[in-house]
């Protein structure tokens, strides 16, 4: 008797597990998503013990949902799709139709004579191929694709801040490029933006890029914040400059749209 009530709870006990083998994968699914959009990464190993699979499982996993573009799988776990690091190539395409929204609104600021100066942002890349014919100007970057786009135009004058390339992004760094344009004097400063936030002003994900692109706002008589949606109101690890050292933000928002009343009251233009 005790016999046969033993062998009715291992029965029980291993339909439960049958069925959690065959109906937990869905469930398992969502609990890495939830995972991974509150710590915007997972670890295989950790999954693995926490939904009691193998890790082989929690790779099938990962794989499945990498597939529906719903995470990045990575060595050892996975990063969430807003965490991922995108290649020059990736950021170039990615948001495109908002970039050019906000490049012919900033086209329009783009005046004959002026001296500017252009951070090495995907947004500025799409300025740079729209920028008139008859347009007489002087454009400092330290991006190699914007300096190569404006060797087509026809009367602007180039000027490539160099030093080290950062093959990824497509930029130069260092304390050359620091120095160079510490000694520029610009009308006006069209700067990418990793977040722009009420509080905490421009950010960038970056160190060395939050200090060229101060040195580049200290060297420039009006600045541009030229930012796609998904970025207001967004803040990154590293301080560039505060709200009020930014004169106009240019977004692919209506500028009447209510999350810029407060950038509004702090006297910055919206575009």
């Amino acid at each position: 008797m005790r016999f046969y009530g033993f062998f009715l709870r291992f029965s029980f006990c291993f339909c439960n597990l049958v069925q959690s083998f065959y109906m937990l994968k869905q469930e398992r699914h969502q609990v890495i998503l939830k995972k991974i959009k509150k710590n915007r990464k997972v670890l295989s190993n950790v999954l693995s013990k926490e939904l009691f699979v193998s890790e082989d499982t929690v790779r099938r996993d990962l794989k499945e949902l990498e597939l529906k573009k719903l995470l990045h799988k990575v060595h050892g776990g996975a990063l969430s799709i807003e965490s991922k690091i995108l290649t020059y190539d990736e950021r170039s395409i990615a948001d495109i139709d908002k970039k050019k929204i906000i490049a012919k609104k900033a086209v329009k600021l783009i005046h004959d004579g002026q001296v500017i100066i252009m951070s090495g942002s995907t947004t500025n890349l799409e300025l740079a191929k729209i920028i008139p014919e008859n347009i007489n100007a002087t454009v400092f970057t330290y991006s190699l694709p914007i300096a190569l786009e404006l060797t087509y135009h026809p009367s602007v004058e180039v000027i490539f801040i160099g030093g080290k390339l950062n093959k990824d992004a497509q930029v130069t760094t260092g304390i050359d490029v620091v120095n160079l344009i510490s000694k520029i004097r610009a009308d006006i400063c069209f700067m990418g933006t990793g977040g722009i936030n009420i509080k905490r002003g421009m950010t960038e994900p970056n160190w060395e890029v939050s200090h060229i692109k101060k040195c580049m706002i200290e060297a420039s008589d009006y600045v541009v914040a030229m930012c796609i949606s998904t970025k207001v109101m967004d803040v990154k690890r590293f301080s560039v400059v505060p709200l009020r050292d930014i004169d106009t933000i240019i977004t692919d928002f209506k500028p009447n749209n209510p999350i810029f009343n407060e950038y509004v009251s702090q006297g910055i233009t919206v575009i």
